[in-house]
C-alpha cells in the first residue's frame, strides 16, 4: 500500500513539474526476457515518460533504448535540436545494440520525426526507424496488432487525461512564478493563483466543447462563462463592485494568457501570439503544398503526419498531394523526412521553433507559384486504406481501395 502511495505521488509531482526536465540514466534497458529478436523501442531521457513507456511495454519481452533528450520530452527536445539522429546513434553504439539483436529495427515516436535524419541513422548504424504509433496509450495495441499502426494511431489525441496535465503543470509554472508576492500581499495571490488554475482547469478540461478559435470566439466564450460565473460568486459574497471590477480585469488577463499559450501549449496547434493577436485563430503559418514532380511517392509525410494533412493518389498518377493544409500543426516532420525536399509552403512564413532542419529558411520560403494548380486537391474526398488516406478520384474504387495494401517505401 506504501509503494502505491509513493508512486502515486511520485507521478502526481512529475505531473505538476512536468514543464522542467528530469533526466534519467541513459542506456537499453531489458524489460521481460528479450533476447536477439525481441523488438526495440526508442525513448528520449525524460523521467516521466521513460517510466510510462515501461509499464506500457510490461508483458512483452522488448528493450527499450533511453537516449539523450536532455530530460525533457522528445517533441520539445526535437524542437530546440536536443534530440536527433546523433542522440540515437550514440546510444545505440554505447548500449552495445547491435550486438544484442540481429535485426536492425528500431521502432521511435513519431513525434521524434521532426528532429531525427532516419538515413543517417541506417548509414551510421545499419538500423532502420520505424514511427510507432502518436499516442503512448496505443503502444500495447500497437504491439498486440504485429507492430502496425492502425489508421487512428496516426491521429493526434489530447485526451481528458493530457488535457488534466497541461492544465496543472502550466498553471504550477505560472503559479510560482508570481509565487513571491505570497510573502507581500498573501490574500490576493493566494485568490489569484486559485483563478490561474480555475481558468486553465476549464480551458483544458471542456476543450472538445468550446467552440473553435475563429476570429477570438473560443476566447470569448470562455471569458463570457468565467466573468459571469466569477458575478455570481462575488454578489453571493457580497464583494462590493469596486472589487467585482478589479478580479474581472485580473480574470480577463488569465483568459487572455491562456488564449496565447494555446498557439502551442496543445499538440493540435501550433502558430505565433501574433499571429493569433492579429486573425483570433491558432491556424499554423506553415501551408504546406507538394510539388509533384519532385515527389517520390516515399509516403513519409503522410507515415508522419500527425493531423492527415495529405493524402495519397493511387489513379493513373500515384504521388501525394496536401488535402488539408489548414490542419497543419507546423510540426515540420513532412520537410525533415522528405527526401526529395518537394514540400513547400504557400505562405513563405513559419513559426522558427524546429530548430533542427539545416535548411529549413530556404525550404520554406522557396517561391512556389509554379505550384499553384495543386490548390485542387484541398478538400478533396479521401478513403482509408491501410491506414492512410488515399485521394477519391474518377474511376476510384472504394471497395477495392479499402480491401488492397497501400504499398509504400520504410524508413
Amino acid at each position: 500500500m506504501l509503494s502505491k502511495l509513493k508512486a502515486w505521488l511520485w507521478e502526481l509531482f512529475h505531473i505538476f513539474f512536468r514543464h522542467y526536465n528530469f533526466p534519467c540514466a541513459l542506456g537499453l534497458i531489458p524489460v521481460g526476457r528479450p533476447g536477439p529478436e525481441s523488438p526495440v523501442f526508442v525513448s528520449g531521457n525524460y523521467t516521466l515518460t521513460v517510466r510510462r513507456v515501461l509499464r506500457k511495454l510490461a508483458g512483452t519481452d522488448c528493450y527499450l533504448l533511453v537516449a539523450n533528450s536532455r530530460g525533457s520530452n522528445v517533441w520539445c527536445a526535437v524542437g530546440m535540436n536536443e534530440f536527433s539522429e546523433y542522440d540515437i546513434i550514440d546510444a545505440i553504439n554505447v548500449s552495445g545494440l547491435a550486438k544484442r539483436v540481429h535485426h536492425r529495427r528500431l521502432i521511435a515516436p513519431v513525434y521524434a520525426a521532426p528532429g531525427v535524419d532516419v538515413k543517417k541513422v541506417k548509414a551510421e548504424t545499419g538500423f532502420n526507424v520505424h514511427w510507432g504509433p502518436t499516442h503512448l496509450d496505443d503502444l500495447p495495441r500497437y504491439i498486440a496488432n504485429g507492430f502496425r499502426r492502425t489508421a487512428d494511431m496516426f491521429q493526434v489525441k489530447f485526451g481528458l487525461a493530457d488535457r488534466l496535465e497541461q492544465a496543472l503543470s502550466t498553471s504550477l509554472a505560472y503559479s510560482l512564478t508570481i509565487g513571491i508576492g505570497l510573502f507581500f500581499w498573501p490574500s490576493f495571490f493566494l485568490k489569484a493563483i486559485g483563478l490561474i488554475f480555475g481558468v486553465y482547469l476549464l480551458g483544458f478540461v471542456c476543450y472538445p466543447f468550446l467552440p473553435k478559435e475563429r476570429f477570438y470566439l473560443r476566447t470569448a466564450t470562455t471569458a463570457a462563462i468565467l466573468s459571469a460565473a466569477l458575478w455570481g460568486l462575488g454578489l453571493a459574497l457580497g464583494a462590493s463592485p469596486r472589487v467585482l471590477g478589479v478580479w474581472q480585469g485580473v480574470l480577463l488577463a488569465v483568459v487572455l494568457l491562456q488564449a496565447m499559450d494555446a498557439c502551442g501549449s496543445s499538440p493540435l496547434y501550433k502558430t505565433t501570439i501574433s499571429h493569433w493577436l492579429k486573425h483570433g485563430d491558432y491556424h499554423s503559418l506553415f501551408d504546406p503544398v507538394i510539388d509533384p514532380e519532385k515527389c517520390t511517392n516515399c509516403m513519409q509525410c503522410v507515415i508522419v503526419c500527425p493531423k492527415y494533412v495529405f493524402a495519397a493518389r493511387r489513379g493513373e498518377v500515384k504521388t501525394v498531394v496536401a488535402v488539408a493544409p489548414k490542419e497543419c500543426e507546423e510540426c515540420l516532420a513532412c520537410v525533415k523526412q522528405c527526401p526529395s525536399d518537394a514540400i513547400f509552403n504557400r505562405s513563405g512564413r513559419y513559426k522558427g521553433d524546429v530548430k533542427s532542419i539545416p535548411n529549413l529558411e530556404f525550404l520554406v520560403s522557396r517561391d512556389w507559384r509554379h505550384l499553384q494548380a495543386e490548390d485542387r486537391w484541398i478538400g478533396a474526398t479521401t478513403v482509408e486504406r491501410g491506414g492512410f488516406p488515399v485521394v477519391v478520384e474518377d474511376g476510384f474504387d472504394l471497395l477495392a481501395a479499402a480491401r488492397a495494401p497501400l504499398a509504400m517505401k520504410e524508413a
